[in-house]
């Protein structure tokens, strides 16, 4: 570790683990200009102060106009499409946000939870005949994407690849991509888009009692999401949607196995699944970071900070600050009290719509794996995903052992 505290994703030490690089930043440097130019404050009270300023904006308006040659045929395709949610801000942002939670009723969240116990239940089924498995590829990879392929409505048969998009296509998520990643970002883009635009056509003309005709049938006050908004939206939940279910499943499972106390409290039921499932998205955040563009000078953390800066929130060092946690922050601790309330899926205008799924999802996959293969170890380390936002594991190798 450099002399002087630094958040520094390029650093191989800091990717493998960050959270020591985050308590000094804390502790000395908690407003930080890193080495690639935005600040980043470290602290929860100052995360939350910028999540939930309602004068900031998620697009970077000072982001560099010349970027690598190789990278502009992907920003082309991005000016060319509907804007992500994630990019834009309120009004926009509140009209699409509003037309996507009318298909969260009531009756389509208990019928996403009955699927998603039958997907699990099913994929332990098939895992009881195997010995060893990646459970990143094998599992934690699996049930996420299942279960938004499922609650869609698309084909079973098509499966395989729209993983292989979808993998792909989630690189982009990220600050820096090779020219490989481009080209196959590029690829899996237009084919995903393809896809995704006949099986839209396919449901208009063939409605059922999924996700997919819900989205295309949603109105409020006579307005509905247009082609393409439609298509940035369900294409957003197959990269962005479950990629966080991923590594909150891997990176959860990951600290269960290093902490045999806390593992034991899944394994007899001692907790209640949905506190475990969050104290594990605090421990360990599977998505690091969220940016803000500031419209107006602020202090933050005491700091005078000026209009147009690039602001990025370390969420996961939010989560384990002491002066909101307590001396016991940086402890997994399944019992905690108001483990809830952290940062992991954002907070304020922009806060994960769809947080309430991957909790379900985290929450059953987790505890069933468990609680079925009792004797599961982990046969190496994990190794990790080497992404700046995104952080997960890559292969996570483990013995299952004998069934329950």
């Amino acid at each position: 570790m450099t002399d002087a505290p630094s958040w520094n994703p390029l650093d191989p030490d800091f990717l493998s683990d960050p959270y020591p690089h985050y308590a000094r930043l804390r502790a000395e440097d908690p407003v930080h200009r890193t080495p690639l130019g935005p600040l980043i404050v470290s602290r929860y009270d100052d995360a939350f102060q910028v999540l939930r300023d309602p004068t900031t904006s998620v697009k970077r308006s000072n982001r560099p106009e010349e970027i690598p040659e190789y990278m502009k045929p992907l920003e082309k395709r991005r000016m060319e499409r509907a804007p992500s949610i994630l990019g834009l801000d309120p009004p926009d942002h509140t009209r699409l946000r509003k037309l996507v939670q009318r298909t969260f009723t009531p009756r389509s969240i208990n019928k996403m939870r009955s699927q998603t116990e039958t997907i699990v239940e099913s994929l332990l089924d098939d895992l009881a005949n195997c010995v060893t498995i990646d459970l990143i590829a094998d599992y934690a990879f699996v049930v996420p994407f299942t279960v938004i392929h499922t609650m869609l409505g698309l084909p079973e048969a098509d499966t395989d690849k729209v993983r292989e998009w979808s993998g792909a296509l989630t690189q982009t998520l990220e600050p820096f991509l090779t020219p490989d990643q481009v080209t196959a970002a590029l690829d899996a883009g237009h084919k995903m888009d393809a896809y995704l635009t006949d099986a839209i056509e396919w449901k208009r003309r063939e409605p059922a009692d999924d996700l997919l005709t819900g989205l295309i049938q949603v109105e409020e006050e006579g307005d509905r999401l247009d082609s393409d908004e439609l298509l940035s939206m369900v294409g957003l939940l197959f990269v962005a949607g479950h990629e966080t279910t991923v590594n909150l499943i891997g990176n959860g499972m990951y600290a269960l196995l290093s902490h045999p106390d806390q593992l034991e409290l899944v394994r007899t039921g001692q907790v209640d699944d949905e506190n475990m499932t969050e104290e594990l998205l605090r421990y360990d955040s599977p998505v690091q970071t969220s940016g803000r563009h500031l419209t107006q000078d602020t202090v933050i953390g005491g700091v005078e900070v000026a209009a147009d800066e690039w602001v990025l929130t370390a969420l996961g060092s939010a989560n384990r600050d002491e002066s909101f946690w307590g001396d016991t922050a940086p402890d997994l601790d399944l019992t905690r009290d108001g483990a809830a309330r952290h940062l992991s899926f954002g907070s304020g205008v922009h806060h994960c719509l769809g947080a309430a799924l991957a909790r379900m999802e985290g929450a059953i996959s987790i505890s069933r794996l468990v609680r079925r293969f009792p004797q599961l170890s982990v046969i190496e380390e994990p190794t990790i995903n080497a992404r700046i936002i995104l952080r997960g594991r890559g292969t996570f190798p483990v013995n299952l052992g004998e069934p329950a």
